[in-house]
């Protein structure tokens, strides 16, 4: 008898945890897609908001580590407005990801510092325009620590958004010189 007992607590703790891992597995499916949909939706937000009078965006194909997007804006006619570049690079709190507008001529239209984990009230200043407006006119060229000023206390986050914006660059020579 006392077999039984003992069993008794165990099959209901299994059952427990078989109902809970088919609630998960439900609520995964039906949240996924939405997920998915508001992931895409910011993205395309991002890609706006950097060129504004873009009608579309287009794809581009690159080989360039760590960048996680490219694509060409084009405007209502399907002419090339500005290539767009979303890259990365490891901060102190995990990457650091940059969107880029290039323009026709290698000049950067915009930049923005997209969302990240870095430290907050440090490492997160990066997104400030005081530090990554410091992109904006610049030619499409790889800079070094030199080139930019780099935030007093968040140099690793600093250090990694100027490496992800290098990144963007040789994006950039890739697609426009092949």
């Amino acid at each position: 008898m006392s077999k039984g007992l003992s069993l008794k607590p165990v099959a209901v703790l299994v059952a427990i945890c078989a109902i809970a891992g088919v609630l998960l597995g439900v609520v995964h499916q039906v949240t996924a897609p939405i997920a998915v949909a508001n992931a895409e939706q910011r993205a395309r937000d991002t890609y706006a908001a950097l060129v504004p009078e873009a009608a579309s965006f287009e794809e581009v194909e690159t080989d360039v580590e760590g960048c996680t997007a490219a694509l060409r804006a084009l405007d209502g006619n399907g002419n090339d407005l500005a290539l767009i570049v979303v890259a990365q690079s490891k901060g102190y709190g995990g990457q650091v990801p940059i969107a880029v507008a290039f323009d026709a001529s290698g000049t950067v239209m915009s930049i923005t510092a997209m969302p990240n984990s870095e430290t907050p009230g440090l490492g997160s200043r990066i997104a400030e325009d005081e530090y990554i407006g410091q992109y904006v006119g610049r030619p499409a060229e790889q800079l070094a620590a030199e080139d930019v000023d780099l935030i007093s206390g968040a140099t690793i986050s600093s250090r990694a958004a100027l490496a992800a914006y290098n990144i963007a660059v040789s994006v950039y020579e890739e697609v426009q010189h092949g």
